[in-house]
């Protein structure tokens, strides 16, 4: 997978806008070190060709290309400009970040150049809302469109596997329809071979509700957690990790760490990095010895047998408050 390469697309165009500004602005692109192309007036060439020149005065540029109505079909690029970016693709540039902008609700998965990219680099989707009753029959109506259908086992797994954030149906939809090409039934087999456990962002995600104290949206993915049987102990385990986290690089930016030595101690990319030294600051220091304090006596609780795995992550849980 291309890490240097992003395609976004969806008919929000405001968290499109949102998200590419956190990409460049993880990856420490200044504004004015972003060069902004349009495929429609553009093509692909041009944009392609100076993403593969050096950055002038800086260590890292951005190129963005709008409107790839290519990826649609509302048009095709021409075999050559096919070719260039995926050959482009194909290398990770270490100083150039690519982003490629599709604002279009629906990418005609039919199209070789759709299929490469969904599998090569990041794809993201951006989608207002889904016009159907229920989430199932929405990927029912989606697969369907495909001349695919979907065992209702493997339907089930589906929805248990991706939750029901918008963002995250779309991209695994597609992911999912992708890899069953040439089929005719989805399988769940074909769910677990494609469709991956969000499981690293809802710990995120639960790390910042208890250092929040959001009781209400701590149980709310605590419960989406042990839905897909993620053992209570590993949570406990990776939440005491991240306090961990979190306290080292407190005590590295004390020291005036840079984020490339932080990226460094911790072996971390510069995105990670980004979070670790937001919550670094954002997290009172009393706060946070004292929540580490409280996992490690949950952990010292439930292994010593004195109170069940399940109660006592629930009850830390409760007791943010």
């Amino acid at each position: 997978m291309n890490v240097n390469c992003t395609l976004f697309y969806g008919d929000d165009s405001y968290l499109i806008k949102k998200n590419l500004e956190t990409l460049f602005k993880t990856n420490e692109i200044n504004d004015q070190d972003i060069e902004l192309y349009d495929y429609e007036e553009d093509g692909l060439e041009t944009a392609i060709n100076n993403a593969m020149t050096l950055p002038f005065l800086s260590e890292k540029k951005g190129v963005v290309i709008r409107n790839c109505s290519f990826l649609t079909d509302q048009k095709t690029a021409t075999p050559d400009e096919v070719e260039l970016l995926k050959r482009y693709c194909s290398y990770v540039n270490p100083t150039t970040i690519l982003a490629l902008i599709a604002p279009y609700a629906k990418l005609d998965l039919r199209k070789n150049i759709v299929k490469y990219l969904t599998k090569n680099i990041d794809t993201i989707a951006y989608i207002t809302n889904i016009k159907s009753n229920t989430i199932y029959d929405y990927i029912k109506e989606e697969v369907a469109k495909h001349s695919l259908s979907i065992d209702p086992l493997a339907l089930t797994q589906f929805v248990n596997r991706i939750g029901r954030d918008p963002m995250m149906l779309e991209n695994e939809l597609l992911k999912l329809i992708t890899y069953s090409y040439g089929k005719t039934m989805i399988t769940s087999d074909m769910v677990y071979a494609v469709v991956t456990k969000n499981i690293d962002d809802n710990i995120f995600e639960l790390v910042n509700a208890v250092i929040e104290k959001n009781v209400d949206q701590s149980m709310e993915i605590y419960r989406d957690l042990v839905s897909i049987e993620i053992d209570p102990i590993w949570m406990i385990n990776v939440i005491s990790g991240k306090f961990q986290e979190i306290l080292y690089t407190k005590e590295l930016m004390k020291q005036k760490y840079s984020s490339e030595d932080i990226a460094k101690y911790f072996n971390a990319s510069k995105g990670r990095v980004y979070y670790m030294t937001q919550n670094a600051r954002n997290v009172d220091d009393e706060l946070l010895l004292q929540l580490m304090g409280k996992i490690e006596h949950l952990d010292y609780q439930i292994k010593s047998g004195q109170i069940d795995k399940n109660l006592g992550l629930e009850l830390f849980l409760l007791d943010l408050e």
